[in-house]
């Protein structure tokens, strides 16, 4: 029935549970389909974000890890480089649920082949928009801080001038485990963004949601976010590449005053012109695995189709639960 029904609201996107390559092909239908309701907001965020770590780069590492390239530098930077990888990581992490979020209503729109505007998209996201990122900031840095609690023994040592075989032990031990727990709790809460702005819950309900929805498919999860992750990672290296071809050409390896600048410059824009189209389809796929959570669980694609017909008063009604 699933098969027979799943196109009949007019949507590009299948209103039927999705496997992996479905899912990635969606992702890319929502761009295809929305591009201005899509991009637009993408593009105001990554530009947020990669503006924010490029300064954060130079202003943190930039005189670390400048100058001749030897062991002793690269011990002298690796703090601050590790720094900046984290941050990069985990605001580019924001980015991703907050867009999920955001991207949640225009799929649930699609579904029923209407057409979703920037003005539609805030319209149904701005009541929600704060909350929401709280709970970006919740899953993402809950996740890393609660990680980074295992990682408190090999910090002490390092500081306190500990052991070697103590600190090289606690190091061993503790970024896999650290790694292990903030993945699980960031797969765990992942889905929490699409539920707050879908099902209009509350910070709490959204977190507890999202859990429930992953219960028993932490790995099927854990797996498509990986794929989707690689693929997100050769995506950004490709659209990445002219502008690191450009950065060989027109500048030295180590140019200097406004050289410099137009170098960093030419690299923020090659990042963000990646990450605009990339983000949007990471979080994209983020929003169609809540969905397909939920039409797996709850059948609610077989309910949606049953009244087949478009709420006239509110389009997002189906997905919405009681207070």
């Amino acid at each position: 029935m699933r098969s027979d029904r799943a196109r009949l609201l007019g949507g590009e996107i299948p209103l039927r549970p999705l496997n992996a390559a479905e899912m990635l092909d969606a992702a890319l239908a929502l761009l295809r389909r929305s591009p201005r309701a899509v991009l637009g907001p993408a593009l105001v965020v990554v530009g947020v974000v990669q503006i924010a770590v490029t300064l954060t780069g130079y202003f943190l590492a930039g005189g670390d890890a400048t100058g001749e390239v030897t062991p002793n530098v690269l011990l002298r930077s690796f703090g601050s480089q590790l720094v900046v990888a984290v941050t990069g990581g985990l605001v580019g992490s924001l980015a991703v649920l907050v867009l999920a979020g955001t991207f949640g209503p225009a799929i649930a729109r699609g579904y029923f082949g209407l057409r979703i505007t920037p003005g539609v998209l805030w319209r149904d996201v701005r009541p929600h928009l704060a909350r929401l990122v709280v709970v970006a900031l919740i899953v993402g840095l809950g996740s890393l801080a609660a990680g980074g609690v295992l990682l408190i023994p090999f910090v002490l040592l390092a500081v306190n001038d500990g052991s070697s075989g103590a600190g090289i032990l606690s190091g061993v031990l503790g970024f896999p485990a650290a790694a292990a727990v903030t993945v699980w709790l960031y797969v765990l809460g992942a889905l929490a963004a699409p539920a707050l702005v879908l099902e209009r819950r509350g910070i709490g309900g959204a977190l507890a949601r999202a859990a429930r929805l992953v219960r028993g498919q932490w790995w099927k999860t854990f797996l498509v976010l990986l794929l989707t992750a690689v693929i997100v990672f050769l995506m950004g290296t490709a659209l990445r590449l002219p502008f690191v071809v450009a950065e060989f050409l027109f500048f030295s390896d180590e140019p200097q005053g406004w050289a410099a600048v137009a170098a960093l410059a030419l690299d923020t824009v090659g990042r963000i012109c990646g990450a605009a189209i990339t983000t949007p389809f990471h979080a994209g796929v983020l929003a169609l695995l809540y969905l397909d959570r939920r039409h797996r669980r709850e059948g609610l694609d077989l309910e949606i189709q049953q009244r087949g017909e478009v709420p006239d008063e509110d389009p997002l009604a189906p997905w919405a639960v009681p207070a």
